[in-house]
Parts: C-alpha cells; structure tokens; sequence
C-alpha cells in the first residue's frame, strides 16, 4: 500500500492498459533478422537496444554510440541481452561497426511494401530539419 496521497500512487502505478503493452524489445523481436546466419555473433534485438538506449543516453553520433556501448556496466548489458563470451559470464557490446551495420540496414529503413510516407507521416518536403552544429 501507498503511504503517499492517492494520486502519486496512481502516477507511479501502470494502469491495466500500460501493462498490456509489449515492451520494446518484444516489439523488436518481431522485426526479421536481414542478416545472414553465418558470422552473426549478437542477437539483432540486443544490437537494437544498445543503440537505442544509447540514444536515448545521449549519443548523438555513431561514435558516441559506439563508446556508451563499451562504458556501459555488465548488469545492463545483461538486461539488452548481450551476449556472453566466457564460462565466468563476461557480456560483451557489440562494436561500432556492427551496430552500423545493423542499424544502417535498408530493411530497417523502410518497410516491405510501403513508403516513406508511411513511416514517417509526412512528405519529405514537410519533414522538419535540425540544424547541424
């Protein structure tokens, strides 16, 4: 039970509805993997959630994105589903040009059948640009 007022209990708390949505490496595992079979070494979502969650970190850069993948802790590497490469248990971050790789693929881009307009809800022409520094 709560000890805070009602209504901080009901912000903290998820409803039913925000429960039933699948979390985002659920909605990932759905996407096909592009890759071929041989070589692969990472599983495609845990790619994915390195690079979004170093995003959502900061990273505003391939680089950057390839150095919060190599600080991050190994509990959390544990948590995007990294891989392990030896008996005691060791994760490792997929490297810089593998999550490129990965990300930068066109299957991901784009989806099967469709346009960009379907993607993104706006022509190109409307698409809002952010200044480069």
């Amino acid at each position: 039970m709560c000890r805070q007022s009602a209504t901080v209990c009901l912000a903290k708390s998820p409803s039913r509805q925000h429960r039933a949505l699948p979390s985002l490496a659920e909605r990932l595992a759905v996407l096909p993997d592009p890759r071929r079979r041989r070589g692969v070494r990472h599983p495609f979502v845990a790619v994915l959630l390195v690079a979004a969650c170093a995003v959502t970190a900061g990273a505003r850069s391939w680089t950057a994105i390839g150095q919060w993948a190599r600080s991050v802790p190994q509990e959390t590497l544990a948590r995007l589903g990294a891989r392990t490469v030896s008996a005691l248990g060791v994760r490792v971050a997929p490297s810089l040009s593998t999550i490129r790789r990965v990300v930068g693929t066109p299957a991901l881009r784009t989806p099967r059948g469709g346009s960009r307009r379907s993607t993104s809800g706006l022509r190109p022409a409307e698409r809002v640009r952010t200044p480069r520094r």
